[in-house]
């Protein structure tokens, strides 16, 4: 609850196994309740004592919104030329705590404008509107290779943003005597639009979770599945949802009763996905789409090879090669690339591992490994970061292109290349993660891209990436006589 101390400074009171907790840079428990529709947020303002009285306050416009739209974060009542720095901090699932930091200078007029003022340091420098949410890193040290995860898509994220007096370092914001907020807001940031409705999944071996947007669809569909990471990440389909599209977040290992490691993976068990998808009287029943980040969009790209009714499909920064594990089809078995034909990897001085160097082999030795995405009846859209440590995204793309031409693919293809930008390319306004630990390979991977353009990569491929599926997936027929005889392009209603 809010209260105002003693000094007439108002603080956040949370009682955690019996200590106060009033620090906003430091985890709380959120008892936020389930709802689809989107709170009001909660703001604080402090009075910054000065001959004037004037009120410091900081404003996040709007106080509550979607994950992935921008938001404008200002400063006023500050005394011209005040040095400031101003924090964002959020907890992941887990209880880990992020947090970005940027130094400013107030105007003549004693305001900061974060949308049109320079950052002078901190976690980015210039102008950069969405600097503070985009930058959040793991505050403390212990949690250096910590990837966000946010596992409870129906409830937001919440964002507490202060603006402290003087220009701070990371230390001073963490340290346990660090000097009180001029003033604090809360902004919420919601991974589900009203209406749009999760749906566990159970369909024969299909683990999942459904996202359908609100309204009677039908609506383009699409199967979304994430990397080497495991279990169920279910934020880009809650998105997708939120934009339009039905969506299925897939699991494919590590999670309920699915196998706990990678391993030799079946055809059979994305083909029961899509049949799930195409059989929901909420989805176009033409054709689905299909969406993969690297192991995933290396799947992606293999579904589309071997399911005929996947006609579109979008891989990120995934490989041209079935990488480490097979892939069945039938009696056919797709051989893995094992990691001996990986070259020059880099281990770097704090211990994390850039694999960029894969990707650069002959092309007699990576044959029995390729995925044949000639067969396929999809349209492709690959999407591939410049700055990606983790593999060679451009040259397989490359790649791709190539053995399409070779073979006069008759579908449509395109490229879209972010210079900038790191291998971990989420939609837009996901804390951009320079480097995690992978649970699945023991070790902390690099993933490359600068804060700046990773965050302009996430934009620009997100925007591409709704445009692509609602161009490619249609309905045949007309949806006033059950189906017939008109081509009707489904549009977003949000």
């Amino acid at each position: 609850m809010w209260h105002h101390s003693a000094k007439g400074r108002p603080c956040l009171t949370r009682l955690i196994k019996g200590i106060k907790n009033t620090n906003p840079l430091r985890p709380v428990i959120s008892n936020h309740h389930n709802s689809n529709k989107l709170p009001v947020s909660i703001s604080c303002t402090s009075m910054a004592t000065s001959a004037l009285q004037q009120v410091t306050r900081v404003v996040v416009e709007p106080p509550s919104c979607l994950h992935d739209e921008s938001v404008n974060i200002s400063v006023d009542g500050l005394t011209p030329e005040d040095e400031v720095t101003l924090v964002a901090s959020m907890t992941d699932t887990r209880g880990v705590l992020f947090m970005s930091f940027a130094h400013y200078k107030a105007d003549g007029n004693g305001q900061v404008d974060v949308s049109t003022m320079e950052s002078l340091g901190g976690s980015y420098r210039g102008v950069f509107t969405m600097g503070l949410l985009s930058s959040l890193l793991p505050a403390l040290e212990k949690h250096k290779f910590t990837r966000f995860f946010k596992r409870d898509v129906e409830n937001p994220n919440i964002v507490t943003v202060s603006v402290f007096q003087g220009h701070l370092s990371n230390e001073e914001l963490v340290a346990e005597d660090r000097s009180e907020p001029l003033s604090t807001a809360t902004h919420l940031r919601h991974y589900m639009a009203p209406g749009v409705q999760r749906i566990p999944v159970r369909y024969g071996k299909v683990r999942g979770c459904l996202f359908l947007p609100p309204g009677d669809g039908p609506f383009p569909g699409v199967v979304d599945m994430f990397g080497s990471a495991g279990g169920l990440l279910e934020y880009r389909s809650a998105q997708l949802a939120s934009r339009g599209i039905a969506s299925l977040a897939l699991a494919f290992f590590a999670y309920d009763d699915l196998p706990k490691s990678l391993e030799e993976f079946n055809m059979a068990y994305f083909e029961e996905a899509v049949e799930f998808l195409l059989k929901h009287e909420k989805v176009i029943s033409q054709g689905v789409g299909v969406i993969g980040t690297s192991k995933g969009g290396e799947i992606a790209l293999e579904m589309a090879a071997f399911i005929p009714s996947v006609i579109a499909c979008v891989a990120i920064n995934a490989s041209h090669v079935h990488f480490l594990v097979g892939m069945r089809v039938g009696e056919h078995l797709y051989p893995g690339m094992p990691l001996n034909n990986i070259h020059n990897v880099h281990i770097k001085d704090d211990g994390s591992v850039q694999l960029r160097g894969i990707g650069r082999i002959k092309d007699k030795e990576l044959e029995k490994f390729l995925i044949p995405v000639e067969r396929s009846n999809a349209a492709f859209l690959f999407i591939a970061s410049n700055d990606d440590r983790n593999i060679n995204s451009e040259y397989f793309v490359q790649k791709f292109c190539q053995r399409l031409s070779k073979h006069s693919y008759p579908k449509s293809y395109e490229v879209s290349s972010h210079p900038g930008s790191g291998h971990l390319l989420e939609p837009p306004y996901s804390p951009h993660c320079y480097a995690s630990f992978q649970h699945s390979s023991m070790i902390a991977m690099v993933w490359g891209g600068t804060v700046k353009h990773h965050t302009g990569g996430q934009i620009n491929a997100w925007n591409k990436t709704i445009e692509f599926f609602k161009h490619h997936i249609v309905q045949t027929g007309n949806l006033e006589d059950g189906g017939k005889n008109s081509t009707v392009h489904l549009r977003s209603n949000l």
